[in-house]
């Protein structure tokens, strides 16, 4: 009987690694288009649907509301019925709300479909990472699912992008922010037909006692890794095993999961459940209120400082009706920027632990909360923005794979559902503690963040280190 993971060692990381890659990576740059790429949409939007400060709250809370208050059923779900199922489902769905919105002739139906939206996106959202991770070796998990994560800065570029060309157009009564948000669906549908083609995770098929389709599902990636010609009992391979199956007798007991995971692994996911929140709130939230105030400052001659240029400033004169390329340009050096980032990432992870990673960036995020009290020059400006958001969006990334390696299979959905629900939840409350006190009192505004992020940075350093995982899971 042979460990699964050494199985996927001997296997290699070859074509079917890379086709779940890509169906996984389009799938996160369709996930980003909807959760941040949403930022451009609702700017284009703003003077038509007549969306002012405290109504961008709202509508960014509606919907990451609606995903905090779905995920852990989604969990439920995938460790009941599957990670591709649940994906293929409300990724679907997803992507049908999506275009109705796209539809809606005023703010209030946007609203509501919106919030319909995020509560099937967060489907995909929870299953997807965990999906991959599933058909990847351990040594390279972290590195391949930061590769994934290449899709947030693609999508950064993409959306922007699209709107310096759709948002300028004379397109009535279709409005080019209806067109932008259907072109949004675009990697979200090839993600869906390319798991249609693709099986089950092996691991979770064990954790749920199948050993026989799962080894049906690792005979396919044999053949497609080793060629057609090699199966696993030549390479003797006859049967399947993983570390910390759950027992026969509670295959069907999901509270029994539940209460587990809360208390076997009550430390950790407790230090996770903070980390996820902030730098979700963070990572998330921010470059909504990015790109309004970068628009807002950009008529102001004068430089000053952000909270100089908010002074007084009433939240209904940050709409702008003309979008242009020009005003999407900062959008779109925020992609490279991120995709930048996670390429240094590769590179970092190669000679450095995940957590030295993870504290790194939090200091950085740290030194851009600072800096944005005393920068004047719009271009500082908005590199303080960049070393707010980018950090901890790809700390998240992070510590999701440690969350990963942290958990059982047959746990993995439930975890990881309820730390994307804590993730939402900070991203709910951010975005309205932004909109209510970014123009009453934006000291206050930023500077709260940089305890935040030093809190975080602390509860990263009490986490077990590489090796200590490994000697938890065996």
């Amino acid at each position: 009987m042979s460990d699964i993971d050494d199985v996927f060692a001997l296997l290699g990381f070859g074509k079917m690694q890379y086709i779940v890659l890509f169906a996984c990576l389009v799938m996160q740059m369709w996930i980003t288009n909807e959760q941040m790429g949403i930022a451009v949409v609702i700017a284009g939007a703003s003077c038509e649907l007549e969306i002012v400060d405290y109504r961008v709250a709202w509508l960014m809370a509606c919907n990451f509301g609606s995903q905090m208050l779905s995920c852990y059923m989604w969990g439920e779900l995938s460790d009941g019925f599957g990670r591709r199922r649940v994906i293929l489902i409300a990724g679907l769905t997803a992507i049908l709300l999506s275009l109705l919105s796209a539809c809606m002739p005023e703010f209030w139906s946007f609203l509501v479909l919106r919030t319909l939206q995020g509560f099937f996106i967060s489907g995909s959202l929870v299953c997807t990472m965990t999906y991959l991770s599933e058909f990847t070796k351990v040594s390279l998990r972290p590195r391949v699912q930061n590769i994934m994560s290449y899709a947030i800065g693609l999508s950064l570029i993409y959306v922007p992008s699209l709107a310096g060309v759709l948002l300028p157009l004379e397109m009535e009564p279709i409005g080019g922010w209806r067109i932008l948000l259907i072109c949004n669906q675009i990697p979200g549908i090839l993600g869906l037909i390319s798991l249609i083609f693709l099986p089950e995770s092996p691991k979770y098929c064990l954790s749920t006692g199948n050993p026989e389709k799962a080894m049906n599902i690792m005979e396919k990636v044999c053949r497609l890794n080793k060629g057609k010609d090699v199966t696993l009992a030549s390479l003797g391979v006859d049967s399947l095993t993983q570390p910390r199956l759950r027992p026969s007798q509670m295959v069907k007991d999901r509270c029994h999961d539940t209460k587990n995971l809360m208390t076997t692994h009550a430390r950790f996911m407790c230090i996770f459940f903070f980390i996820f929140f902030s730098l979700s709130g963070i990572a998330f939230a921010l470059p909504i209120w990015m790109l309004r105030i970068r628009v807002l400052v950009s008529h102001f001659e004068e430089p000053q400082t952000i909270c100089d240029h908010l002074k007084g400033v009433r939240p209904e004169r940050s709409q702008e009706c003309e979008l242009g390329f020009k005003e999407m340009m900062d959008p779109i050096i925020h992609g490279f920027v991120v995709l930048g980032l996670f390429v240094l990432t590769s590179v970092l992870l190669i000679c450095l632990k995940r957590r030295i990673v993870i504290v790194t960036y939090t200091v950085v995020a740290i030194a851009g909360c600072v800096a944005l009290n005393f920068m004047k020059h719009p271009d500082l400006i908005l590199a303080s923005f960049f070393a707010i958001i980018d950090p901890p969006l790809c700390s998240i990334r992070l510590a999701g794979s440690l969350l990963i390696d942290l958990v059982p299979t047959h746990l993995r959905g439930k975890a990881f559902a309820l730390i994307s629900m804590l993730g939402r939840c900070g991203v709910l409350i951010t975005s309205l503690y932004v909109g209510y006190t970014l123009t009453h009192s934006c000291l206050v505004t930023f500077n709260l963040l940089i305890l935040i992020l030093l809190v975080c940075g602390i509860l990263v350093l009490l986490l077990p280190t590489d090796v200590k995982i490994r000697s938890i899971t065996q």
